[in-house]
C-alpha cells in the first residue's frame, strides 16, 4: 500500500467518525411559529427542548438567531414569518450542559451604615392634647344613684309620682369575689293600682354574694333574680360551673308581687342547668329551669322553663318557652299541663342595615298566690254561669304578636321601621295592627325628623304624622322639638277626632359621671287638654 493510499484512508474514517459522533454534540429540533407581532417571531419550543439564546433557526429559507427564550416559547426577529411556519433549530447539547458560577456573595459587612436608624413616631409627632375630663380609678366601692319624676294633668286632674333609686356594690375583699348588692327605691305615688301598691320603699336587691355579680357562685339575701327564667327571692342561691355547664339550685320566699314586701307566705324552690358555649363560634347560651312554690302551706306553681340565645358577627337568635302543671281543680280552667308562653326572635345586622322578627305567645300569669291580691278578671276571662251569680273561668285566654322590624344608618340618614300583628282570645278576640315609621337627616348640628304612625285596635283606629327638628347645642346638649297630629276614630265616638300634640326632649351630659334629661308632652284636642312631664337624672360617683 502506497503512503497516498493510506493518507486518504485515514481522512475517509476522520470523516466517517465525525458523522457519527456529530449527532451525540448537536441535534436538529423542529420547530413552528405560534405568533407574529412587531417584527418579533414566537415559536415553540423552548428552553425545555435545549435552545437557548444565540441558537441558528433555518426557517423560510432564512437563517435567524434566538435573542430571547422561555421554558417552552422563544423568539427571534425575522421578515416574512407567519404563523404555522415551521423550520429547525440546531441544538448543541454541549453547550446547553454547561454549568455557569454565580459570583460570591458580598460580605454582610458591606451593607453596614448603608441605612439610617429608624425615628419612632413619638420622637417626631406633637399631638393635641385632649381633656379627658376626671375620670376616678375603680375602687371597692361602686354606686349609681338614679331618680326620675313624672307627672300628668288632664280632665282636671293631677297624677303624679317619683322614684329615687341607688344601685351600690362592695368588695369585702380585695382577692376574692365576695360582695355586698344593694338596690333600693324610694318612691312617692298621687295614685295607683291601690293603696298597698304605693310602698314608699321597694328593695329589688340586697345580697351578699361569692362570685361574679351577674352569675354568682353563691348568693342570699334579696336576690334580684333567682334562675334565667325566675324573678325576684328572698332566699338563698348556690351554683357550681364544670367547663360551659353550671348547675344551680335555689329556695326561699316569694316578696309580695304588689310592693315588694317579704312574704312568709308564700315560698319557691327549684334548680336550674346550663351551658355556655362562650369559646364556640356561636357563642350558644341554653338553660333548663324547673321550679316549683308553695302558697299557705300547700303547692301551688308548678313549672319548667327553657331560653335559648345564640350569636355570630351580625346576626342574633333568641328563643324561650315555659309550661306549667295545674291542679285538677284549678279555679281557672286551665289545662293539666299548659303552654304559659313561648317566643322567638331573629335579628340580622351588617353594614349599618337590621331587619328582625319576633313572635310571642302568652297566658295571664295563674297561681294562687296572685289570684290572693288580684281581682279575678285579672287572671282568666269570667265567663256567667247559668244558675249561678257568681261568675268562672271560661279557660283558653291568650294573646299572640308577630313583629317584624327593618332600619338602616348612613352618615346621614337614619330610617327605622316597625310593624306588628296581634291576636287576643279573651273577654275581646280579635287582631290588632299597627305599624311605625321614622326617618333622620344630620345636617352637621342640626337634624331633621319625619315619621307616620297607624293602627288598630278593638277600641278604635289611629292615624298619626311627626315632624320636628333637633340641635346639638354642644357636645352636651341635646334639644329635640316635634310636633305630632293624630286622627282617631273610636267606636263610641260619633266621627274621627283630631289631636295635636307637641314633644320637647332636652338631654344634658354635665360630665362622664352626670347626665340627665327631661321631655314633655302637650295634647290639645276636641275633648282633650292634657300635658305630662318626665325628668331622669343618673349620677355615678363612684365607678
Amino acid at each position: 500500500m502506497t503512503g497516498a493510499t493510506s493518507r486518504a484512508m485515514t481522512s475517509l474514517a476522520v470523516v466517517a467518525i465525525a458523522s457519527v459522533a456529530s449527532p451525540a454534540l448537536a441535534d436538529s429540533i423542529a420547530v413552528k411559529v405560534t405568533e407574529v407581532a412587531g417584527g418579533v417571531a414566537y415559536l415553540a419550543p423552548g428552553r425545555a427542548a435545549g435552545i437557548v439564546p444565540g441558537t441558528k433557526i433555518q426557517i423560510a429559507g432564512q437563517t435567524v438567531s434566538v435573542f430571547e427564550v422561555t421554558e417552552k416559547t422563544c423568539a427571534v426577529r425575522a421578515d416574512r414569518l407567519s404563523p404555522g411556519d415551521g423550520g429547525t433549530a440546531r441544538v448543541d447539547r454541549a453547550s446547553t450542559t454547561r454549568v455557569v458560577r454565580l459570583a460570591a456573595p458580598r460580605a454582610s459587612q458591606m451593607f453596614d451604615g448603608q441605612w439610617p436608624d429608624a425615628v419612632v413616631p413619638a420622637a417626631i409627632q406633637d399631638p393635641a392634647r385632649v381633656a379627658l375630663g376626671n375620670g376616678k380609678a375603680p375602687g371597692r366601692a361602686h354606686v349609681t344613684l338614679l331618680a326620675y319624676g313624672f307627672a300628668a294633668s288632664a280632665n282636671q286632674r293631677i297624677d303624679a309620682e317619683g322614684e329615687g333609686r341607688i344601685i351600690a356594690s362592695y368588695d369585702l375583699w380585695d382577692e376574692r369575689p365576695l360582695a355586698i348588692d344593694l338596690d333600693v327605691a324610694g318612691r312617692a305615688y298621687t295614685a295607683g293600682y291601690s293603696r298597698a301598691s304605693r310602698s314608699p320603699v321597694f328593695v329589688r336587691a340586697a345580697q351578699v354574694r361569692y362570685g361574679d355579680a351577674r352569675d354568682p357562685r353563691f348568693a342570699i339575701g334579696r336576690l334580684r333574680y333567682a334562675a334565667s327564667a325566675v324573678g325576684m327571692l328572698d332566699g338563698v342561691r348556690a351554683s357550681v360551673t364544670r367547663g360551659s355547664f353550671e348547675a344551680s339550685a335555689f329556695g326561699g320566699l316569694v316578696p309580695d308581687p304588689v310592693n315588694g314586701r317579704p312574704d312568709t307566705a308564700a315560698s319557691r324552690f327549684g334548680g336550674e342547668v346550663a351551658y355556655d358555649g362562650a369559646m364556640t363560634p356561636w357563642q350558644p347560651r341554653v338553660s333548663l329551669a324547673a321550679y316549683g312554690s308553695t302558697w299557705d302551706g300547700s303547692i301551688d306553681e308548678r313549672r319548667l322553663a327553657i331560653t335559648a340565645s345564640a350569636g355570630r358577627s351580625g346576626a342574633r337568635l333568641d328563643a324561650w318557652a315555659e309550661a306549667q302543671q295545674f291542679a285538677a281543680s284549678n279555679p281557672w280552667g286551665a289545662s293539666s299541663v299548659e303552654l304559659t308562653g313561648a317566643g322567638a326572635s331573629a335579628q340580622l345586622r351588617a353594614r349599618g342595615r337590621y331587619i328582625g322578627v319576633d313572635v310571642t305567645f302568652l297566658r295571664p300569669e295563674r297561681s294562687l298566690r296572685l289570684a290572693s291580691v288580684l281581682p279575678a278578671d285579672w287572671l282568666c276571662t269570667l265567663a256567667p254561669r247559668p244558675g249561678i251569680v257568681d261568675e268562672a273561668c271560661a279557660g283558653g285566654d291568650s294573646w299572640t304578636t308577630a313583629t317584624g322590624s327593618a332600619g338602616l344608618r348612613t352618615g346621614r340618614w337614619v330610617f327605622d321601621a316597625i310593624g306588628s300583628v296581634s291576636r287576643s282570645h279573651g273577654v275581646y278576640r280579635g287582631f290588632d295592627q299597627n305599624g311605625y315609621a321614622r326617618a333622620e337627616l344630620s345636617l352637621s348640628t342640626v337634624r331633621l325628623l319625619g315619621g307616620a304612625a297607624g293602627g288598630r285596635a278593638s277600641f278604635g283606629s289611629w292615624v298619626s304624622a311627626e315632624g320636628g327638628i333637633a340641635f346639638a347645642a354642644s357636645r352636651t346638649v341635646d334639644i329635640t322639638w316635634r310636633y305630632r297630629p293624630t286622627l282617631f276614630d273610636y267606636v263610641a265616638s260619633t266621627g274621627p277626632v283630631l289631636l295635636h300634640s307637641i314633644v320637647l326632649d332636652g338631654r344634658i351630659a354635665v360630665s362622664s359621671e352626670l347626665d340627665a334629661g327631661v321631655s314633655a308632652l302637650a295634647t290639645v284636642g276636641e275633648n282633650q287638654k292634657s300635658i305630662a312631664l318626665l325628668g331622669t337624672i343618673v349620677w355615678r360617683p363612684l365607678p
